[in-house]
């Protein structure tokens, strides 16, 4: 019977083997860097692109546009609506009307963006850190310090796509006050003449822009409750709660 080791003591036999790849995957060192560590490093590089975001936010001033938007929501302030916020004529409105698109389409593109990587970094913070984790490099102090800083980071995140969301909702209001404004000029005759087949092509694609469905995002789902609220004011990280929240995410981002 044939000794099967044999070519192991054979120098003929193993000079005839294939040299060893030292590129196969198998030979990789592997990957010590801590979950921790991993998420913090993450949150870095993820916080300048929430900076640029929320100086960005800053630059469209939607909030100008709130008196405008508070008066599209009451039936008391129609007088409001159609004399105080009036353009003066059917050109201005229009122009008034493509202003409040553009500043809307320019916030939820980037809104977007941001709100994939948040979701990634919660699905990363849920999946790796818990009330028992532990570090095989730090004592428990500063894990508990890191730990609460990752915290605040996400508290942050959310809080900047809360902020994007109430300013969605401000310019939705004011294209409504404005659509309410424009509606004067149907079949008014002349330089200020709107047909009203154009008034509804107007409406039906406006909501299509803030029901979220052209760009397929729900950004009304980042508005905060007063849970949350509460929650990020005081740096909490509520385990139940962030779960059913990130569930929620996760349904919201695969639609997306």
């Amino acid at each position: 019977m044939n000794n099967p080791y044999s070519n192991l003591f054979d120098e003929e036999a193993a000079q005839k083997l294939p040299p060893a790849d030292l590129d196969d995957p198998r030979f990789e060192q592997p990957n010590n860097v801590e979950p921790l560590d991993a998420i913090l490093e993450r949150i870095k590089s993820f916080q300048e692109k929430c900076k640029v975001f929320s100086h960005f936010l800053s630059s469209t001033r939607a909030i100008d546009h709130y008196d405008e938007a508070v008066s599209s929501r009451t039936f008391s302030s129609i007088f409001y609506v159609l004399g105080n916020q009036s353009k003066g004529n059917l050109k201005a409105e229009r122009d008034h009307y493509d202003l409040l698109q553009l500043k809307f389409r320019e916030i939820i593109v980037r809104m977007q963006t941001i709100a994939l990587e948040h979701w990634d970094v919660m699905k990363q913070f849920n999946l790796d850190i818990d009330a028992h984790y532990f570090s095989m490099t730090k004592n428990q102090r500063q894990v508990n310090y890191e730990i609460k800083s990752a915290v605040d980071s996400i508290n942050l995140q959310r809080r900047i796509l809360s902020d994007a969301a109430r300013d969605l909702e401000i310019l939705m209001d004011a294209m409504k006050a404005n659509e309410k404004r424009l509606k004067k000029y149907i079949d008014a005759g002349g330089a200020n003449n709107l047909a009203s087949s154009e008034h509804f092509v107007l409406l039906n694609n406006r909501k299509q822009l803030t029901d979220g469905a052209e760009h397929q995002f729900n950004y009304h789902f980042f508005s905060m409750n007063l849970l949350d609220k509460v929650a990020i004011k005081y740096g909490v990280y509520l385990k139940e709660t962030t779960e059913q929240y990130l569930q929620k995410l996760t349904i919201l981002m695969d639609k997306s």
